[in-house]
């Protein structure tokens, strides 16, 4: 549901958005139709795109002159594209995608007279968060704890969103924690822990957590800190925090696997890593199925507070991640990405229609799950 002042603020005005046909791209451009804006969406190929209710434009973030073109006549714009992978055969281009894309879509912002922009980054530039102490936008990571090239650039980009806001542009920045919905088409790593236990590839668990947010309200949260958000001012988009054992939990009813119960060793991980990378950079059709980025975010817990978007925003996450979990596991089986256990999805549709009872049916279904496992193995004796 969209707030009412969101439909007034929006309605009829000219919106530029890059990343629409990404994950949290699209449902902020889908969101912003609904508020009955007239979207304008940057896509490299505007070839097999039939959204009749976006306006799509060819352009590169690398292009600048094909930003601004695509971006004229707009007055708002939401910057939501990035490079959201822990590896690359050569790390200069997650640099460039999300660097110096950043700084040729404000550059092209500023000169096309844009009244406001809300760029997208990523909580992975805070300080970690422990369920002692949640990660805020008060607290940023100290440049020596990025090891990989994907904070790195996203930490690189920030700062350079954070000194032209600080200099008295109109832009307010989203802070996304771990997504998790429809349409991840990539998928982000997010979804790839998905798809990797629907697969059977998570053997071992990892001592980590993440905060897991419905893609929906993440999107919602981008309009809000468009239309109520203070310029210069970083919004934290989280939803809840969660053990990966325990989210993996969550999971499993769609499974034909349990959810392990033994954790990896750190060093075993980070060979593993390293073995699979070494691994992509001899056979051009191999993607690591563990990065050494991973495994070193898997060495505690990355909890995070929505505190301030709610109190500044009004943003209020849904109470429960199974909604989104069930959604993604039935994108990624329609799209043939993984497996599901037969009628698991028909059955969970049915726990899933009643809120209230929401934690009663999860428990209900994980059960039949579990006694199904059982037989299974027991017929396979």
């Amino acid at each position: 549901m969209i707030p009412h002042d969101l439909h007034h603020f929006f309605a009829g005005q000219h919106v530029f958005v890059t990343g629409a046909s990404g994950f949290i791209g699209s449902h902020v451009a889908s969101l912003l139709v609904q508020a009955g804006a007239h979207v304008r969406a940057l896509t490299r190929s505007i070839k097999g795109r039939r959204h009749n209710t976006i306006d799509w434009v060819e352009g590169d973030l690398l292009r600048r002159d094909s930003i601004e073109a695509a971006m004229k006549d707009c007055r708002y714009v939401f910057h939501v594209a990035g490079d959201y992978r822990f590896w690359a055969r050569d790390p200069r281009e997650i640099f460039a995608n999300n660097v110096q894309g950043t700084i040729n879509l404000l550059e092209a912002a500023k000169r096309s007279g844009v009244e406001k922009i809300v760029c997208t980054s990523t909580t992975g530039i805070l300080e970690p968060g422990t369920p002692e102490r949640l990660a805020t936008e008060e607290r940023l990571a100290s440049p020596s704890q990025f090891k990989g090239p994907y904070k790195r650039s996203k930490f690189r980009s920030y700062l350079e969103v954070k000194q032209r806001a600080d200099a008295g542009w109109p832009i307010a920045t989203t802070l996304p924690t771990a997504p998790i919905g429809p349409h991840d088409v990539r998928p982000t790593p997010t979804g790839m822990i998905v798809v990797a236990f629907l697969n059977g590839r998570i053997p071992l668990l990892a001592r980590t957590g993440l905060n897991f947010v419905d893609v929906r309200n993440c999107a919602l949260g981008h309009l809000l800190s468009m239309a109520r958000g203070k310029s210069g001012e970083p919004y934290l988009l989280g939803g809840i925090n969660m053990w990966l054992r325990d989210f993996l939990k969550r999971v499993e009813p769609y499974a034909r696997y349990r959810t392990p119960r033994f954790y990896a060793p750190h060093g075993l991980s980070f060979l593993t890593a390293c073995a699979s990378e070494t691994a992509a950079r001899f056979w051009p059709n191999w993607t690591p199925f563990v990065t050494r980025e991973s495994v070193r975010m898997s060495r505690g817990p990355h909890f995070s507070s929505n505190a301030k978007a709610e109190n500044e925003l009004g943003y209020v996450p849904t109470s429960s991640i199974d909604p989104a979990i069930h959604d993604a596991v039935q994108d990624f089986v329609a799209r043939g990405l993984a497996p599901v256990a037969g009628g698991r999805l028909k059955c969970h549709d049915l726990a899933l229609r009643n809120p209230d009872d929401r934690e009663k049916n999860h428990e209900h279904v994980a059960r039949l799950a579990r006694l199904r496992s059982r037989s299974t193995h027991a017929a396979n004796r």
